[in-house]
């Protein structure tokens, strides 16, 4: 927490110093580019947004059905090396490496009638084929902005944006796909983004039913065009993707553990780009809930990410990243830290080159990754 407290008040005070250079930018300087994303990627409330205002300006081009569909899509290869040095003397060193196809995305997004939207997104991953989205997209007039989401899709939990291959540890620990409803008011036409939701967590208090118990909470405010701001809540952290399989008995905890989080994402000179985000508990585990059964300590974890990107051409990027977590056992590094190369050399085609180390509680480990990514977008 006292990292917490350090990191984002600094972040924001360093918005605040660069937001008047950036109202008079020079139009010859080479545009901010990200890493690309994944096609449909619903993951944060940025991307959230985004699709909402795409779902309001798509318009139906003819009565037949195919003049209502946009299909899209995304393909990663992906070849890397990974070594693995324990600090047990007993255990050797694990060393790894692999080419391979990492993920396949198509998406498909239906215009029905005016305010109303399908949006389906099949994954390959991991040799298995699944739906990772499936939603109906409700929206409002100008009068009246409101929107309801039902459906499969990525909660408004986090921000989790990203220069890197390799997810940040607040996406581990935070991200959350589920059947939910989420409804949502945007203020201002795009200044800002509140919205609430109600889903089935996949962790269970002890003698509870299987119901809708769960709820999220988020918002998001753009005080200016490259500078966005945000917070949201969780009631049920465990419930998250990968949080969800290090915890022992899904169907038993004591209670269910409330998650928060908080984040800046900042453009500035067409050129830097920064990101902040802590995600965390608001409240202990007991021991012997997550990780490790014979575990004698509560734990309450959290982590952090703060990346910094530089566009040194218009299709060329570097960028740096430093995070961590506290009490995240062997699920999270206890610190992380690397750098990334991204080079659009074609349109809606980037090649990625990582490289980052970790380090993990009470040096149980070190890890060194080294990962190139071929993707394109379609």
């Amino acid at each position: 927490m006292k990292k917490m407290i350090m990191f984002l008040p600094g972040l924001l005070l360093g918005c605040a110093l660069v937001a008047t250079p950036v109202m008079a930018q020079d139009s010859t300087t080479p545009v901010h580019e990200a890493t690309a994303e994944k096609a449909g990627g619903i993951t944060s409330l940025e991307k959230r947004i985004k699709h909402l205002e795409a779902a309001i300006d798509r318009k139906v081009e003819g009565d037949e059905w195919y003049d209502r569909i946009q299909v899209s899509g995304l393909v990663e290869v992906e070849a890397g090396y990974q070594n693995i040095d324990y600090d047990d003397p007993a255990r050797e060193e694990d060393k790894s490496s692999d080419i391979d196809l990492a993920t396949v995305d198509i998406v498909i997004d239906a215009k029905i009638v005016k305010h109303v939207d399908g949006h389906v997104l099949f994954e390959y991953e991991d040799d298995d084929v699944f739906m990772d989205e499936g939603f109906i997209t409700l929206t409002g007039t100008e009068a009246f902005p409101a929107y309801l989401i039902a459906g499969r899709q990525y909660l408004p939990f986090g921000h989790f944006d990203s220069h890197f291959i390799t997810d940040p540890t607040t996406l581990v620990l935070g991200e959350t796909n589920e059947g939910a409803v989420v409804a949502g008011y945007r203020f201002g036409g795009e200044m800002a983004d509140v919205s609430l939701g109600a889903f089935n967590g996949r962790v269970q208090e002890t003698g509870d039913d299987d119901v809708i118990d769960s709820f999220v909470a988020s918002i998001a405010v753009n005080p200016l065009e490259d500078l966005m701001v945000g917070a949201s809540y969780t009631s049920n952290l465990a419930g998250s993707d990968a949080f969800s399989e290090v915890v022992i008995d899904p169907n038993n905890l004591e209670s269910l553990v409330a998650g928060w989080s908080a984040y800046v994402s900042f453009t500035f000179l067409d050129r830097f780009h920064l990101i902040g985000e802590y995600v965390g508990a608001l409240d202990n585990f007991e021991a012997g809930e997550i990780g490790d059964p014979a575990d004698t300590k509560q734990r309450e974890p959290s982590a952090w990410n703060m990346e910094f990107g530089f566009a040194v051409m218009e299709d060329l990027e570097v960028a740096a990243r430093y995070g961590g977590s506290d009490d995240g056992g062997e699920f999270l590094p206890e610190s992380e830290y690397g750098a990334i190369l991204n080079w659009g050399f074609f349109e809606n085609t980037n090649l990625g080159l990582e490289y980052l180390h970790g380090e993990f509680e009470d040096d149980l480990k070190e890890t060194d990754a080294v990962t190139a990514q071929l993707a394109i977008e379609f």
